[in-house]
């Protein structure tokens, strides 16, 4: 129980910290410390992005300006998105989507470090 704690803290933090988390620290840890299968760990890690997202949000606000249609732009894209996604995730093979995945972290890995 404790280790969920420390799982959501770290998340939580990486979160509001540098707009990251669900994907990128939970599903990792739901796949290796909780041995969940790779759909059942991205939908775990879908459904704690909302309380997690929620809270940063609010607190955020008070630190930054935001665009409203940007967000709405932006929600109506990633709506459509994560039907896509839900559909390659459930008709792709698993291996195939955690490649894409690791190839997609490392990607932007290397894009952030060297400020390109």
């Amino acid at each position: 129980m404790l280790t969920l704690i420390l799982l959501g803290l770290i998340t939580g933090i990486a979160s509001a910290s540098f707009g990251i988390g669900g994907g990128l620290i939970m599903v990792p840890a739901f796949l290796w410390l909780l041995k969940m299968p790779y759909p059942q760990a991205v939908a775990h890690s879908l459904v704690l992005i909302v309380p997690i997202s929620l809270v940063g949000s609010l607190v955020n606000t008070q630190f930054t300006q935001f665009y409203p249609r940007v967000l709405i732009l932006c929600a109506i894209g990633g709506a459509i998105g994560a039907l896509i996604g839900t559909f390659l995730l459930h008709n792709i093979p698993t291996l195939w989507i955690k490649r894409a995945f690791a190839l997609f972290i490392l990607y932007a890995a290397w894009k952030l470090w060297t400020g390109k």
